[in-house]
């Protein structure tokens, strides 16, 4: 492992050392600015959407906020691809001021297709042909083209009736799952519902029609939702380990909660090879097909059946979180930055898959998080958790926490995080469950107001409870 470390880390400085960095937009941006520095940038300009810079060594780097964070991540991205379209004057004069010979580099986020920035080139932003693969609706195509088993589906157009329609020609008796797209980014569950009637049909189409321009039906899968990373080189494609998507339901709703992504939970062995083997054969399809590189994830279901994918994500996933935790010392987000700009990142893909995938399956982590609309916290309250049986509830004072649970002030109202111990937590077991009943306390003790939620049930568990009584016997804190 360590000759990885340090060939990423010489070829990274070349690329980065010395240079004017921006980085325009972003998450763990702090994280970022370290890195860059770690590799001999001195002072990177930082472009944040929030509000408030932090608190911050201006000789590590140059914080300016530029106060355009959004609720929804596809309102936030469309005002980044605003400014760096077309900056403001006074912000092409902080540009000019940092980078006074127009040399300097920009590091976006994973979502920006703009090449450039007042003339300096955006080294990670996202080709067209990227990003067309993304599209939820056309992907079927792809699936065709690999020969790779799925579930059936079709796409229909802003109709409502054609809509209902499709969904009672595709309904397996649990209700179909409506997907839209276009032109807003569909993340974190924005526009996907869950239909099993027609008055269902009608809310959903309410909230999709003037947000979609089509809408991919297909049914309801029940199991764990899935995604696996894989990261194309110029030699090959890099495989992951699989990451549990943290989405549950909405009782007595057709809407999902996404809460984020966790790495504790292992699927059937059959599934972990099907997942890994099918994102080799995608990657190598993309690095053929589009010249693609860096990351992309592949996401589906791990069902009875095996896994049945739904969708690829063309840019780097927020579940890459789990591998950063993993290998701190490795700057994974500037490895996808420069696989992207073309640069020869020093190591194999199987040298870097390998790397990887025993790291994160030693060191397992977890981002668990949701928006909270129903108030509005002034300061953040963090308080140790326990799960017990299938609830949770506060720690005692002489109790080692299985978790902390936090809620803070965010631009849509507030965000509610689950912190969970790795060291308490041993891995196997979905994540799902535990934040159910975190959630739950949450609502009954701060008013969070998510309501009533089911985890997704997983290969040969029969219902809910039964998956969180034993996710929590597993974990030994029962």
């Amino acid at each position: 492992m360590e000759h990885v470390y340090s060939a990423l880390n010489e070829r990274l400085s070349t690329v980065f050392g010395d240079q004017r960095v921006v980085l325009a937009g972003g998450t763990r941006l702090p994280k970022r600015v370290q890195e860059l520095h770690s590799l001999g940038v001195k002072q990177p300009l930082v472009l944040s959407t929030e509000d408030h810079a932090p608190l911050y060594d201006p000789e590590v780097a140059r914080w300016v906020s530029l106060g355009i964070a959004g609720s929804l991540v596809s309102v936030e991205h469309r005002r980044l691809e605003e400014v760096l379209t077309a900056p403001s004057p006074e912000l092409r004069a902080v540009l000019d001021d940092y980078d006074p010979t127009g040399d300097g580099l920009v590091i976006s986020t994973p979502y920006v297709a703009v090449p450039e920035f007042a003339g300096r080139p955006v080294l990670n932003y996202r080709r067209p042909e990227w990003v067309a693969l993304e599209n939820k609706t056309t992907i079927d195509a792809l699936w065709a083209e690999l020969s790779v088993p799925h579930a059936p589906a079709v796409v229909v157009g802003m109709d409502e009736d054609a809509l209902w329609q499709a969904s009672t020609l595709l309904d397996r008796g649990a209700g179909v799952v409506w997907s839209g797209d276009g032109p807003s980014i569909n993340g974190g569950a924005n526009f996907v519902r869950r239909v099993r009637d027609r008055e269902e049909a009608a809310g959903a189409f309410a909230v999709l029609a003037p947000k979609c321009d089509q809408v991919r039906v297909m049914p309801f899968l029940e199991g764990i939702p899935v995604s696996v990373h894989g990261v194309v080189f110029p030699d090959g494609t890099a495989v992951l380990r699989p990451i549990e998507m943290v989405v549950p339901r909405r009782a007595g709703s057709a809407r999902f909660l996404y809460a984020g992504c966790a790495s504790y939970y292992d699927p059937p062995a059959a599934i972990r090879d099907e997942m890994r083997n099918l994102a080799r054969r995608v990657g190598e399809q993309l690095r053929g097909s589009v010249g693609y590189r860096g990351t992309f994830t592949l996401d589906g279901i791990a069902t009875e059946d095996g896994f049945l994918p739904t969708e690829v994500n063309t840019r780097y996933g927020g579940a890459m979180v789990c591998f950063e935790d993993a290998l701190p010392q490795l700057p994974l987000a500037l490895v996808q930055v420069a696989l992207v700009a073309g640069h020869d990142v020093g190591v194999s893909s199987m040298d870097f898959e390998d790397t990887l995938l025993a790291a994160a399956d030693a060191r397992r982590s977890g981002a668990v998080a949701a928006n909270v609309r129903a108030i509005r916290p002034s300061a953040a309250v963090e308080r140790p958790v326990v799960f017990a049986e299938w609830s949770c509830r506060w720690a005692h004072a002489e109790e080692t926490p299985d978790a902390v649970l936090r809620l803070k002030p965010a631009p849509i109202g507030g965000r509610l995080e689950l912190d969970l111990d790795p060291d308490v937590l041993p891995p196997g077991r979905p994540v799902a469950p535990l934040a159910v009943a975190a959630f739950a306390l949450a609502d009954q003790e701060w008013g969070t107001g998510f309501g009533p939620l089911e985890p997704a049930v997983p290969v040969g568990e029969e219902t809910g409870h039964a998956v969180v009584l034993e996710a929590v016997q597993a974990a030994g804190i029962a």
